[in-house]
């Protein structure tokens, strides 16, 4: 798999945002509705492998519409004016069926933009195996990933500090932007919790109590909004909309 590359944007729908209405003052974050992988379907064949390709099962799919109604169902200031998504299938699909469903409500649907640096965390060669596989298979590597869980790189692949680095480059996007009050990020568990690193200064070991705790659920919503400090977190793995 060739990992993507760019400096923003690999697709966006045209913007008729005015220039110039200040900072997002607003920021969600949703993962990805259930996977074939998160189901535990083994891919069966090469292409189903390839983690860019990997699909929603049909529970995937309704969580992508139920969060879609949630969405649709805000306030107008509460809902995004931009998404930024992952150019990883199971993301853009998300994005598609929950978009499907402002169109019975009349709202008005948010600019998109098909963002590269969105990609979950890349495994490199250890991309189709499971954790129990490296454990098997590649001892030495699992131990060195158990003793230094966010800086270990597997072979040809990224370390959550990389993923880290690469979302800088998404906020500073954000910070940028002065035509959306409020914006949507589309994407995988890997990313929304590298964006609490980011947005909420974290250090490592705060980072590895979150994810001890649980990482983001699929379709769940992590809000941050903004104040004179910069974005504070309000809500983290929020499924009330799923129920």
């Amino acid at each position: 798999m060739k990992l993507p590359t760019g400096d923003a944007a690999a697709s966006v729908r045209p913007c008729a945002h005015g220039e110039n209405v200040g900072p997002a003052a607003l920021l969600y974050a949703v993962r990805h509705g259930q996977s074939t992988v998160n189901a535990g379907i083994r891919p069966a064949t090469p292409a189903e492998a390839d983690d860019m390709r990997i699909e929603l099962t049909e529970l995937g799919r309704g969580q992508a519409a139920a969060f879609g109604r949630w969405l649709a169902s805000r306030p107008a200031a509460r809902r995004p004016e931009l998404v930024l998504c992952s150019p990883y299938l199971r993301a853009v699909t998300t994005w598609h069926l929950a978009a499907a469903e402002f169109g019975p409500t009349g709202v008005d649907l948010p600019c998109l933009e098909v963002h590269d640096l969105l990609y979950d965390r890349y495994r490199g060669e250890r991309s189709h195996l499971s954790i129990s596989e490296v454990r098997e298979r590649f001892p030495r590597e699992f131990a060195a990933e158990q003793a230094d869980p966010l800086g270990f790189r597997p072979p040809g692949g990224e370390s959550f500090h990389d993923v880290a680095r690469r979302l800088g480059e998404v906020a500073a996007r954000i910070e940028r932007d002065r035509r959306h009050r409020s914006v949507l990020i589309v994407a995988h568990d890997a990313v929304v919790l590298m964006l609490r690193r980011i947005l909420e200064n974290l250090r490592d070991d705060e980072i590895l109590a979150i994810a001890e705790d649980g990482l983001a659920g699929n379709a769940s919503v992590t809000t941050w909004e903004r104040d004179e400090r910069g974005f504070r977190l309000t809500s983290y793995d929020e499924r009330a909309h799923l129920a």
